[in-house]
């Protein structure tokens, strides 16, 4: 077009060579093995996570874990929750960095975000921003199943707004605002 002359495609380089390109000003340094890894739903098993006044309850299937991708700087985490009746799998929170993509694979209910709730059912998709608070509510009398996929970040932190509490590397605490020089003079 306009007089130009085609080129022959490049010649396919093999993964140890696109190394430098991984390294660019635009992308992050990763290290990202080169062994594809695979892991099965039936060798995995539900873990669960029940508040001590019985609010919030859910069941997971961590596809991440086994696959060490917070380790190997994996770009994304899978996990398949899953919600009884009348559940909420965690407190409404945002995340520093984090990503999350939510698709309904069972059952309905509603996502919770700072204007309001948007109701969901199955074959829905939905995805919140880092520093979007949300959260899961199960109003529905059937179990809700949701995979979800995360980025992988090597830091992320998570705000609590119902509750003013941070959470940071498996830490839980409160912060007291103060001036940008208290305690430095």
């Amino acid at each position: 077009p306009c007089g130009s002359t085609y080129r022959a495609a490049p010649k396919y380089r093999p993964a140890r060579d696109l190394t430098p390109l991984c390294t660019s000003r635009f992308l992050a340094p990763h290290n990202w093995s080169r062994a594809m890894k695979k892991v099965s739903q039936s060798d995995l098993k539900w873990r669960d996570r029940q508040s001590p006044a019985g609010k919030y309850e859910a069941y997971g299937l961590d596809f991440g874990k086994p696959m060490d991708s917070a380790a190997s700087g994996h770009p994304f985490e899978m996990m398949l929750l899953r919600v009884p009746p009348g559940k909420r799998p965690w407190p409404y929170h945002a995340h520093a960095q984090q990503w999350e993509f939510y698709y309904v694979i069972e059952g309905s209910g509603e996502m919770r975000l700072a204007d309001g709730n948007v109701a969901f059912t199955k074959g829905d998709a939905m995805m919140c921003n880092a520093g979007e608070a949300h959260q899961i509510i199960n109003n529905s009398e059937a179990d809700l199943v949701v995979q979800i996929i995360a980025s992988n970040h090597a830091f992320d932190a998570c705000n609590y707004p119902d509750s003013d509490k941070w959470a940071m590397r498996g830490n839980i605490f409160r912060t007291n605002e103060t001036t940008y020089y208290d305690g430095e003079e």
